[in-house]
């Protein structure tokens, strides 16, 4: 407990008690996530569950900001591709915590190249190549993500296997890793990145659904296409949305009779609730 895997270019991860993150200059964060750690491993209610979670997204933000307006892009999508599939609110919520965390890993990954602005090496590559395990360690003591964690973990799976950490090929890779493998290479399209400017959202659709199939499952590229079609894309950097678009109403969300709508232990009380 109390330990974080810190990623180092051309390295082996490692574990460390007490290892400090280059962000702004030289500000130490492992102490922050420690604290975070524990505090995940001791709530007891939805409330707490809920901070620990926003306390992760925060630490994220310090190290990069683009990942965290990111991660939260990322989780949008992905309740949307799941709402076009009909998931049940319990599983959207998990997903949807998932989604959000599913780029925490890359605290572990050095900030220079996060935003390094040309092309990676090899080494460089293989190393933000650990940031899924890294992420997945890190919420290890999160026991009410359920398979939010797999989500976490091989988001970055290939339908044809050449994908990692592990090469899963197919269905074999979780269903919500699917989801936000999509979701994931939607707004990374459709977002200014340090290298290069987004692109209209429909040559994004366009792309994925090139990729579908060896890449992308062509089940959740449909259902993302379709979804942007009905609801469109509000959180646009600029405005592209027309092709696929605009939103009448908001998105809907989970409602679970708690006070926090997409709270993952409201999720497992209604699943309780389904069982009896």
């Amino acid at each position: 407990m109390g330990t974080l895997p810190i990623i180092t270019a051309g390295r082996s991860t490692a574990r460390f008690p007490h290892i400090g993150f280059a962000v702004r200059g030289a500000v130490a964060l492992s102490a922050a996530l420690v604290l975070v750690r524990r505090g995940l491993a001791r709530a007891r209610d939805h409330a707490e569950r809920d901070a620990a979670v926003r306390s992760l997204l925060r630490a994220v933000e310090v190290k990069d900001v683009y990942t965290r307006a990111h991660s939260e892009r990322v989780a949008h999508a992905s309740v949307l591709i799941a709402r076009q599939l009909g998931m049940p609110d319990r599983r959207v919520v998990l997903l949807r915590y998932a989604a959000l965390l599913h780029d925490v890993g890359k605290l572990g990954v050095p900030t220079r190249l996060l935003t390094k602005s040309g092309p990676l090496d090899p080494d460089e590559r293989e190393t933000i190549q650990r940031h899924p395990e890294c992420g997945a360690d890190l919420v290890r003591d999160m026991d009410f993500l359920g398979e939010g964690r797999d989500g976490i973990l091989h988001h970055h799976e290939r339908m044809d296997g050449r994908g990692y950490p592990a090469g899963l090929e197919g269905t074999a890779i979780p269903e919500f890793a699917r989801i936000i493998a999509v979701a994931d290479a939607f707004d990374a399209m459709t977002s200014t990145r340090s290298y290069r400017r987004s692109r209209p959202i429909e040559a994004a659709l366009a792309e994925l659904h090139r990729c579908s199939g060896d890449q992308f499952d062509p089940r959740m590229v449909q259902a993302l296409d379709a979804a942007l079609r009905r609801y469109g894309w509000p959180l646009a950097e600029r405005p592209d949305t027309a092709a696929a678009g605009r939103a009448a109403s908001p998105v809907p969300v989970p409602r679970l009779g708690v006070d926090d709508t997409h709270s993952v232990a409201g999720a497992l009380a209604a699943e309780r609730h389904e069982a009896g």
